[in-house]
């Protein structure tokens, strides 16, 4: 644990640490030896002249003591070689005074500290005693920032925890995670400590169990590289002892937050680019994400959309502003009827709104009278008041003048068709033969593409020479949406099987689910002798079920190539 100490009246900072770096009072079974370390220099800002150092440590048996052993104690000085900085120090034997033990180091010449270089004063051979609690030490300089050089003492303690008491191995599971993810910290240390993690601004208590086990903890969401303090804190004796580990976690492309950026040169940015007050760029601004700008926006030059598939949204779309300030008209605002006439040009590539399915929205009125200009929508259209269509309005030549919406068409109001209203005639079908019908357990589904009809049929080859068997025996279920049509393939002889074609009709909306499946009467009747056959009719979209082919129009036949009804000379099937 490395701390900064301070006097009031010293003008030299110390950072001090021991080895190891957790120091635990010692046990019979577990003695413990350190090593203490007074590093003079860092963090200066101006030059501190030094004619001695002096280290003290408290001697004895309490909690207040290093060790009881003073003899075994020695000394040594690293740093201060360079003119300047003393030309070598010297360090000097030990020396009882008191309860203390003295060690004093001197440098050749004066030394002066101005922050570009440290000096490392060690005490070793610390056999710390049993006692917990805070170790007493002394700094003593002998300094000066001009003329003659005085003695100023700085008092200090160190932290000897109970024996039981260990923290050490904070680190992440992974160095680096990815933007979004969550990191996984781990440690090693006394269960029966109370911890605290902090990053950022945040903090948490930790609490262990069966869902969160000791020594591991999952961060939140990591956007930016985050660094991690755990402090655990462990109390014995009515006294309460703590310890400090720290780790960072990166990220890989990281999000960025400034409060000021100015751009000189080109700014490429391969995500989503938000600024939510001014945003200034001197030149090229390359977003290969979505831009968003909440603050006004001033393009001095061209606006340019290009690349397929890419979509500009304006909400409101207005004119320049004239010179003075003064904002003209908006050259294009919609907000209520749009009228085009005469042999104006009104030009839109493509118009995309909102949502799933891209809608154009026209609050007002919608009046298309170009007088032979051509306008085409393809997208649903949505016009919340009345919509009227001119001569020439919508295609040349004249007498192909129609309405033509390839997407959905919403009408709110009341619809009037004065001329023939037509559908699409062409069909679909799907067979399955002897022995290949979907059973209950082996169902044929599918999902609407669009509106429509869907027609079966159900076969029986199957006969019988036996009074008892006449009556259902195979039977077509079909179900829509919840709801189940069904039609039956009844044996209406002895002699044979009779049944040819029965039929179903099943009316189906876009997105309703389709099940398809065959039962049969297993007393009397082979499941193999049972043939069926779809015929799927699609209104609003020429669109097939799943597996359908499409159907000749002359001749939308259900069931092909089956063979002819067995003869009556076949025996029965129970």
């Amino acid at each position: 644990m490395n701390e900064i100490i301070r006097s009031g009246t010293a003008l030299l900072p110390y950072a001090v640490e021991t080895f190891p770096p957790e120091l635990n009072a010692s046990t019979p079974g577990k003695p413990v030896t350190a090593t203490l370390k007074v590093v003079v220099g860092a963090g200066l800002t101006r030059s501190v002249r030094c004619d001695r150092l002096t280290v003290k440590l408290r001697i004895g048996e309490g909690a207040s003591a290093w060790t009881g052993n003073r003899t075994a104690l020695d000394s040594g000085v690293v740093g201060g070689e360079s003119p300047g900085q003393g030309d070598g120090w010297t360090k000097y034997d030990g020396y009882p005074e008191g309860d203390w033990q003295v060690f004093e180091f001197e440098p050749t010449t004066t030394a002066v500290f101005d922050g570009n270089w440290r000096l490392t004063l060690n005490v070793f051979n610390i056999e710390v005693n049993s006692a917990p609690g805070w170790a007493e030490f002394q700094v003593v300089e002998k300094t000066s920032t001009s003329g003659a050089t005085t003695d100023k003492v700085t008092n200090a303690q160190y932290q000897k925890a109970p024996s039981a008491f260990v923290f050490h191995s904070f680190h992440p599971k992974d160095l680096l995670v990815g933007n979004g993810d969550r990191a996984t910290l781990l440690w090693q240390g006394t269960q029966d400590a109370a911890y605290t993690m902090y990053w950022g601004e945040t903090h948490e208590e930790l609490k262990f169990g069966p869902d969160q086990p000791f020594g591991e903890w999952r961060s939140p969401e990591l956007h930016t590289p985050t660094g991690f303090m755990l402090q655990a804190r462990y109390t014995e004796d009515g006294k309460t002892y703590e310890r400090t580990l720290t780790t960072t976690v990166s990220v890989i492309t990281p999000d960025l937050e400034l409060r000021h950026l100015t751009v000189n040169g080109t700014l490429t940015a391969k995500g989503a680019v938000t600024a939510e007050g001014t945003l200034t760029a001197n030149s090229t601004i390359t977003a290969n994400g979505a831009l968003t700008v909440a603050g006004d926006t001033a393009l001095n030059g061209h606006v340019t959309a290009v690349g397929s598939g890419k979509t500009v949204r304006i909400r409101e779309l207005r004119g320049p502003v004239k010179s003075g300030g003064q904002t003209a008209d908006p050259a294009l605002l919609i907000k209520s009827d749009v009228t085009v006439n005469s042999a104006n040009l009104f030009s839109v590539r493509n118009m995309i709104g909102l949502g799933t399915y891209p809608t154009i929205d026209i609050e007002g009125h919608l009046k298309l009278s170009s007088s032979g200009r051509t306008t085409t929508i393809n997208g649903p259209l949505v016009a919340k008041g009345n919509v009227t269509l001119d001569q020439k309005s919508l295609h040349q030549p004249p007498q192909d003048n129609k309405l033509t919406v390839k997407s959905a068409a919403a009408m709110e109001g009341a619809t009037k068709f004065t001329g023939p209203v037509q559908g699409y005639r062409t069909s679909y079908s799907r067979n399955w033969g002897q022995n290949t019908a979907p059973t209950s357990s082996n169902k044929y589904t599918a999902t609407a593409p669009t509106d429509g009809l869907l027609y079966g049929q159900i076969l029986c080859y199957d006969n019988t020479r036996y009074n008892d068997n006449i009556g259902f025996k195979g039977s077509l279920h079909v179900t829509v949406a919840g709801r189940t049509y069904r039609c039956d393939a009844p044996i209406l002889r002895q002699s044979g099987a009779g049944a040819q074609h029965y039929t179903l009709t099943a009316p189906v909306r876009q997105g309703d689910s389709i099940a398809v499946h065959i039962t049969n009467d297993t007393t009397s009747i082979y499941y193999s002798k049972l043939a069926i056959g779809l015929v799927w009719r699609p209104f609003g979209q020429d669109s097939p079920l799943a597996g359908f082919t499409r159907t000749a129009e002359a001749e939308p036949s259900i069931v092909d190539n089956e063979p002819a009804p067995p003869d009556s000379e076949a025996t029965a099937t129970d």
